[in-house]
């Protein structure tokens, strides 16, 4: 019988308010060499997507708006943190978009779930360890240090 698992991962960007531009790399480092993507381990027979959850710890809303790349090998990057996104997708399993992030009392929060925009329906996810880049989608001005997290939802 399937049954629908949460894995989540998270990352601390850099220490700047430097605002990022639409289609900026939303990663833990400045330094392309440094990007650690998000990984999630979802088990060695994968499975199928059925939504995400984006949060972050500062509470700003305004164009907190960002799309997930996920990869079924690790990334890399040819740009660090608030650099245009850029790396081979050769690997690239799929791009969902987020809707724009809600304010909530202590984090902002943001889901993409299927049978709504942008998951019409269950994205496949043939492999065990899924990784994942976060672009912003607007002018966003972050937070100093600003913790992102990410859940999957995960069919098994």
């Amino acid at each position: 019988m399937p049954k629908l698992i949460r894995v989540s991962d998270s990352f601390t960007r850099p220490a700047d308010t430097t605002p990022y531009a639409d289609l900026d790399l939303v990663a833990n480092s400045a330094t392309a060499g440094s990007v650690v993507p998000l990984k999630f381990n979802i088990g060695s027979s994968g499975g199928w997507l059925h939504g995400l959850r984006l949060s972050k710890s500062d509470t700003t809303a305004t164009n907190a708006t960002f799309s997930t790349h996920l990869f079924g090998a690790s990334p890399t990057v040819a740009n660090g943190d608030n650099g245009a996104l850029s790396t081979d997708l050769s690997a690239k399993l799929a791009e969902v978009e987020l809707a724009i992030m809600v304010a909530y009392t202590d984090d902002a929060a943001s889901v993409a779930q299927v049978g709504g925009t942008p998951l019409p329906e269950k994205l496949p996810l043939p492999y065990g360890v899924v990784y994942v880049l976060l672009e912003a989608d607007a002018a966003y001005t972050p937070a100093s240090a600003e913790v992102f997290t990410l859940e999957l939802f995960v069919e098994k």
